[in-house]
This record gives C-alpha cells, sequence and structure tokens, in this order.
C-alpha cells in the first residue's frame, strides 16, 4: 500500500472514531455518566443502517430486510444520496431508542454500578446478535453494504494533467492550511505544548515525507505521490479522485458537523447544566432542574452519535458482523478521550489521532520482523499505548489539552460599565 493510501485510511479511522469518541465524550466528560457499553449503539446505527440501505433479497443473508431506500428514492435527483442519510438518520434513531431501553432502568444507578451494568448490557446485546440469524444474520453478518454515491467514482475532471492539478493542488492547500494552523498554535502556545506540538509536526514530515525518500528508485515521484494524496493516478484512464479519497472527505465532513454540534450544545445554557450535573447533580437539582430528564437527553445524543459513526463504519470496512463490535472498542474511546483531554472536544479528536496513529502507524513494524512475531507486535502496539496513558495521566491528569474554554456570555448588568467619558467623547482620566 502506498503511503499517501494509508494515510487516507488513517484520516478515515480518524473520523470515524473520533465521532464514536464526541458521543462519549459528550456522555462521561461533560456529564459524567460512565457508559462501559458505548460500543452497543456503535453497532445497533452499523447494522441498522446496513439492512435498510442494502436491496433485498441478497444471497446468503437470512436477516431482517433489506428495505433500499436509496433505491426507492433514486428516482428523484439526489434521491440516492438522501435515501442513504435517511438510513443513517434511521441508525442513529435506532441506537438513540436502544439507549433510552438502557438508560431508563440504569441511570439512577450509582457511576460503578452504570459503568458495568452498562458492559453487561452491551455484552448482552452483541450475543443476541450473534446467535440470533433472523435477526441480522447471525456470525455470517452482512456483505451487501450500501455506498452511496459509489457509481460517480473514480471522479475525472479531464485530461492526467488536469486532474494532477485539481486534486494535487486542493492537496497542497490542504497541507499549507494544517501548518499554518500549527505555527498559529505554537506561537500562541510555550513550554511543554509547544514543544509536543513541534514534535509531531516533525515527526510526521519525517515519516511522511523524508522516510519514503530513503531507498526509492525515484525520489520525486515518491515525494509527488504523497503530497497530492488527494490524487490517485490509478482512478481511471487519466487519474483523479477515487472513491476512498472521497469516503474520506465524507467521514470529515461528519466529524466536523458532529464538532460543531457538541461545541453549540455545551456552550448553550443546555451545556452548563450537562456540566453542573458532572460536577454536583445535588446543585441544578435544587435550582429546580430535572437532572435524570438531563441525563437521558445527554445518553441519547451520544448514542446517536455513536449510531453514525458506526453507519460509516461498515461502509469503510465492507462487511459487517457481531466480532467487530467487542467491548475493546469503548475502551479505545476511552483512551482517546484521556489522552486528549475529557471534556474537550478538539481534545478527543486530538487523543483518537494519536491512538490510532500509533495503533495503525507502528503496523510497518510488521515489515521488519518475522511474521510469527505478528501476534506480539500487535500486543506491544497496546503496550506503547498504555505506557503512553500512564505517562500523561502522570504528568497531566486531565489529558493534553485539558478541559476546554467556554463561551460564557453574561449578562449586561454583570458586563462592565463604560467609562463616563469616552462613552460622551471625552477621553478618560488615564
Amino acid at each position: 500500500m502506498a503511503l499517501s493510501d494509508f494515510l487516507v485510511s488513517l484520516v478515515t479511522f480518524i473520523a470515524i472514531y473520533g465521532l464514536f469518541g464526541l458521543g462519549l465524550n459528550l456522555k462521561f466528560g461533560f456529564t459524567g455518566l460512565i457508559d462501559f457499553g458505548h460500543v452497543a449503539y456503535f453497532m445497533v446505527g452499523g447494522y441498522v443502517t446496513a439492512v435498510v440501505t442494502m436491496p433485498a433479497q441478497v444471497t446468503g443473508y437470512d436477516g431482517l430486510g433489506g428495505y433500499a431506500l436509496p433505491a426507492l428514492l433514486g428516482g428523484v435527483p439526489g434521491g440516492a444520496i438522501a435515501g442513504w442519510l435517511l438510513g443513517v438518520a434511521v441508525g442513529m434513531l435506532a441506537a438513540a431508542f436502544v439507549s433510552l431501553l438502557v438508560g431508563v432502568p440504569t441511570l439512577r444507578l450509582r457511576e460503578d454500578y452504570l459503568a458495568i451494568t452498562a458492559l453487561g448490557i452491551a455484552t448482552i446485546l452483541n450475543e443476541v446478535v450473534l446467535s440470533e440469524v433472523w435477526l441480522f444474520n447471525g456470525p455470517f453478518g452482512i456483505r451487501s453494504i450500501h455506498e452511496p454515491a459509489a457509481g460517480l467514482f473514480p471522479l475525472g475532471l479531464g485530461s492526467f494533467t488536469t486532474n494532477l492539478v485539481v486534486f494535487g493542488g486542493l492537496s497542497v492547500l490542504v497541507f499549507g492550511y494544517a501548518a499554518y494552523r500549527l505555527a498559529a498554535y505554537v506561537r500562541r502556545s510555550s513550554g511543554r505544548q509547544r514543544a509536543l506540538a513541534v514534535a509531531v509536526a516533525v515527526a510526521f514530515s519525517l515519516w511522511y515525507f523524508v522516510q519514503p525518500l530513503l531507498g526509492a528508485t525515484n525520489a520525486v515521484v515518491a515525494l509527488q505521490t504523497n503530497v497530492t494524496f488527494l490524487f490517485d493516478p490509478n482512478a481511471g484512464p487519466n487519474g483523479g479522485l477515487d472513491y476512498d479519497r472521497f469516503f474520506m472527505l465524507l467521514s470529515l465532513s461528519f466529524l466536523a458537523a458532529g464538532y460543531w454540534w457538541c461545541q453549540r450544545t455545551i456552550n448553550s445554557p443546555y451545556g452548563r447544566v450537562l456540566r453542573a450535573v458532572r460536577d454536583d447533580e445535588d446543585v441544578p437539582r435544587a435550582l429546580g432542574k430535572e437532572t435524570f430528564r438531563y441525563k437521558i437527553q445527554a445518553l441519547l445524543f451520544g448514542s446517536a452519535l455513536a449510531g453514525a459513526a458506526g453507519a460509516l463504519y461498515t461502509i469503510h470496512i465492507g462487511f459487517i458482523s457481531p466480532d467487530q463490535f467487542g467491548a475493546m472498542i469503548t475502551f479505545f474511546a476511552f483512551a482517546s478521550v484521556i489522552i486528549g483531554g475529557t471534556a474537550n472536544n478538539a481534545g478527543v479528536v486530538l487523543g483518537t489521532a494519536v491512538f490510532w496513529a500509533i495503533n495503525s502507524g507502528t503496523q510497518f513494524l510488521n515489515d521488519y520482523f518475522p511474521s510469527e512475531y505478528a501476534v506480539q507486535l500487535a500486543a506491544a502496539r497496546l503496550i506503547l499505548i498504555g505506557v503512553i496513558l500512564i505517562v500523561i495521566l502522570y504528568y497531566r491528569p486531565e489529558g493534553v489539552l485539558g478541559e476546554q474554554d467556554y463561551d460564557v456570555s453574561l449578562p449586561k448588568s454583570d458586563a462592565p460599565a463604560p467609562n463616563p467619558d469616552e462613552a460622551l467623547g471625552g477621553e478618560s482620566d488615564d
């Protein structure tokens, strides 16, 4: 696999699991709900979206569905995409509904009992999906995953040169914007944060731009392929944008939408109530807030985000089965949240990127060891992530970015009074 293709796959994973982590952060980071069964809603969203979008009477599938929503709406312009988005919405609603059934009897439990109960329910749901073939085809899973807009790709705009200039130019703009944002962050930060940002940038540059040049027969072509990562020279007769790159952009758009919605929510009065519930539930209750209702809503919203992530995950993998949704997925998300910063949406995305960069990026080490050590290397990656987690918890218990600041607009009566002289256009005493 070319390094640019690996980067596309890695960014897609980060976008999907970042969305999954945002849902967990809404529950755990902002509301204080320890949901060890978060992966169950990831699974429900993936399965339901797959079933309502797949065609009927698929060979080898004996479960419910398919309902072929994209095909039903395909007669109108844009109907196929709308049908898929409707399928994702159905998957999110199904995940939220399951979380409602779980939350009503369990959210009054103490935190540790809630965590254990949620883990047990997620395990039971996984076993039900695994053993009941009539439901979602049991252990055989679903192989007919609908891919939205797949017929439009590979997408080309004309000659090879035109495609290279357009898609390669967009790639250069992406790297340029990322470098600009990183430079701005380095200027604002100081101490360990600045050193960490510089170290990450140098490590990425060495890995992505310098390392492929070592031993390459044509260093210029190797560098150009990595820089113009959105341009696939093998996509169609003249190169262009292939489906994997389109799906990466689609996943990033979902992540951006989820991030925007979470930011809007936690910076609103509603978000302040959620944080008050997390810090001391008796305080908002004494002020007349029905805290149980807020906790249920946080559970629903966080599970719906997990359901959307599950819908994207099924397309990226191209196959769905119960063994893909083990409890370890939830703990991966917890690790990402803790690494980046609990109650910090940007920290969740950063933590997810760090986690999956280590977990997936170190797979290149397999090429330097005999194949019989593959299992040990996989375990070593998890050990490395565990060591990083311990170091972060020791030096920065609040995570790399810590808890985020909030946009709290003060009432006018609490705002600083204007200087009377300035208000009248005169000069102040200062």
